[in-house]
């Protein structure tokens, strides 16, 4: 039986059909790609993102292979928008993929491919209203007070080396939002540093001399605009597709300080696109412009040819444009926390230690955990890694510990997402058999303390609210497999200090619904003051050891300075030890950590105090600070990782 031919409403050869009964079919394209974790020839890793439900706008992005450089480098960003004449292709479609893949593994960029709403289905502007919310969602990740919904940005993405780029209609798009941003700026006042355009698709109702299409308004650049946009202002003068028409606005404002264009000798829109960029030049923009100018190759050949020498060559420009930050300007230190962290002038902030980002994961091949990030606050933004361990067959609803730990870091480096924890959570959930929730609490400079203390307190009262009346149920792992009546705390050198101060926080407040802390954990913890404990201790200026620069560092409005009890829990002003909310109490101290002696000094306060909880101290010899997350494949830091689990399962 011969197919029902349906009656076409208008179409744009060889772009695309609509019909009358509204369906549309789309004649070119390449098919969808699915994304990839650690591509087998590049080494990329992608996923697809939901940047907005409504409208609905989405997104790829890209991450290149990381090299094990510690603290991890930090890359440049890169929002791409995809050509196809407004109303074909996709950031999905294997041609896009293929070229953003090899793109980003050449110029170690992080790359967030715009899915922007197309024509006919979405006229324009919904493609550029689109395109401009994607830009300030990336953004967005690196304010304060911002979003972090997606950690390859926040734990790769370096804020100052802001890029646009875009093919053909998606380089339409990013000249677009350049000279948007130049208007309206980014939310921090960001900067974009770069604009690529490849290709661009600027067209208008007259010639231009050096141009040979003597009727632009008769050629397809000129149906496809009014197809894409056909309730355009201006038509095909509007600025969107004509910068040099008459009502177009000055392209001084161009908002970026670098430009790269891209031509080829077939391509019709050439001479327009050497036009914008001799454009620019004279505009009294102070910025810096490349123009390339393939021969013998036709529009978009980089893309669609992708194999070839001279593909491979014009993406090789476009790698050098994103990577040219050996020219950088250094920047003017304002103060510095060697080993930690670096501050300049201009606000930024450079970690020099730390272990890179690691992703949660279902089901670890080795240990059988599965573990997921979580968003416990938006304002101020806290969230969390959560641990499941594997589950007995048949019990799938077994009730297990509860931990809520705090990642050490000095209060400003490392992180709940970060490799070295995550590895030692995974291990110890595993051992523990214990539901955990990993903190990741705003840290200083940029958040000085008191912040992180509050924010590990929030999230403590959020997990302990899954379990009391008319409490929350956010979190099913928790409601699920959590039992109340084994609620731990627990963390390691700063995070340990945390864990104490908020178990102080527990005796002295309670917690929702009357719940209990059975019991604290805290591994190296990181307690000082301004005077030596005894004339055994070690240290005989504590004032001028780094325990005491990293306090005033991180906490530089504290009352009473390095005395202040949640630093000195033996400080003239300190509560007393006996209100500790826990009933039981394990530390954990190294030979050769500088914090040796105040954990010990701790453990015999606490007992002495009259609290009438069970302490356990265990000390490791020959072993620095932190050992057991450093060092983790050693001996010593598996044997005390299995004191922790111990600890957890009794």
């Amino acid at each position: 039986m011969g197919s029902l031919a349906k009656e076409i409403d208008r179409e744009v050869i060889p772009f695309v059909r609509v019909f009358k009964d509204g369906s549309v079919e789309r004649l070119l394209g390449s098919p969808y790609k699915a994304p990839l974790l650690d591509d087998p020839e590049s080494g990329v890793s992608s996923k697809d993102v939901t940047i907005s439900k409504n409208p609905l706008i989405s997104a790829r992005i890209f991450l290149p292979k990381l090299d094990d450089e510690k603290p991890p480098k930090k890359l440049p960003v890169l929002v791409y928008c995809h050509g196809g004449g407004f109303c074909i292709e996709s950031a999905f479609s294997f041609d896009h993929h293929r070229f953003l893949d090899g793109l980003v593994s050449q110029a170690q960029v992080v790359a967030v491919s715009v899915e922007y709403r197309m024509a006919p289905e979405h006229p324009l502007p919904a493609g550029y209203e689109d395109c401009w919310a994607a830009l300030q969602w990336v953004a967005s990740h690196f304010i304060e007070n911002g979003i972090s919904e997606q950690p390859w940005l926040t734990n790769h993405g370096n804020p100052e080396r802001f890029f646009l780029g875009g093919d053909s209609a998606g380089a339409n798009i990013a000249h677009n939002l350049a000279m948007r941003v130049g208007k309206e700026g980014l939310p921090g006042g960001l900067m974009i540093l770069g604009t690529s355009l490849t290709h661009p698709y600027f067209w208008g109702s007259k010639p231009i001399a050096e141009d040979p299409c003597k009727e632009p308004e008769k050629d397809l650049a000129a149906m496809l605009w009014n197809f894409a946009y056909p309730s355009a202002p201006g038509g095909l003068d509007n600025p969107l597709i004509n910068p040099l028409a008459p009502e177009a606005p000055s392209l001084a404002g161009l908002g970026c300080s670098r430009l790269f264009v891209s031509v080829s000798e077939h391509d019709g829109l050439k001479f327009r696109g050497i036009r914008y960029y001799d454009a620019v030049k004279k505009s009294g923009w102070e910025g810096e412009a490349e123009l390339v100018d393939v021969e013998g190759e036709a529009h978009a050949f980089h893309i669609l040819k992708f194999e070839t020498q001279k593909a491979k060559d014009l993406t090789k420009k476009l790698v050098d444009f994103l990577k040219v930050e050996d020219k950088k300007v250094e920047k003017e230190l304002d103060k510095e926390l060697i080993p930690f962290v670096r501050v300049y002038k201009d606000g930024s902030v450079e970690r020099l230690m730390g272990t890179p980002y690691v992703p949660p994961m279902l089901n670890d091949p080795v240990s059988g955990v599965s573990s997921k990030d979580i968003t416990i606050s938006k304002n101020p933004l806290i969230s969390a890694r959560v641990f499941l361990p594997k589950l007995d067959a048949g019990q799938t609803h077994q009730k297990l510990p509860i931990l809520v730990y705090y990642h050490g870091g000095a209060f400003m480096i490392e992180s709940a997402f970060s490799f070295d924890h995550h590895r030692y959570l995974d291990s110890l959930v595993s051992q523990g058999k214990v539901v955990a929730v990993s903190v990741e609490y705003r840290m200083a400079p940029e958040h000085p303390l008191p912040a992180g203390y509050e924010d590990c307190w929030a999230a403590l009262q959020w997990v302990a609210s899954h379990f009391i009346d008319n409490g929350i149920s956010e979190e099913p792992w928790l409601t699920n497999h959590g039992n109340p009546d084994r609620f731990f705390l627990g963390g390691d050198s700063a995070g340990a200090n945390i864990a104490h101060n908020v178990a102080m926080r527990v005796g002295k407040e309670g917690l929702p619904g009357g719940l209990k802390i059975l019991g604290t954990s805290l591994t190296h913890p990181y307690f000082w003051g301004s005077k030596p404990i005894d004339e055994l201790d070690p240290c005989k200026e504590p004032e001028k050891d780094l325990g005491c620069f990293v306090w005033n560092f991180a906490y530089p409005s504290v009352p009473g300075g390095i005395d202040n009890p949640m630093m000195n829990p033996f400080g003239p002003e300190a509560p007393s030890l006996a209100g500790l909310g826990c009933s039981r109490l394990f530390v954990s101290v190294s030979e050769n950590d500088t914090l040796r002696y105040r954990g010990v000094h701790y453990y015999e306060a606490v007992k002495k105090s009259g609290w009438k909880g069970e302490a356990e101290l265990v000390e490791v010899e020959g072993e620095e600070h932190a050992f057991h997350i450093l060092k983790f494949e050693t001996p010593k830091a598996q044997a005390l990782t299995k004191k922790v689990a111990e600890f957890l399962l009794k």
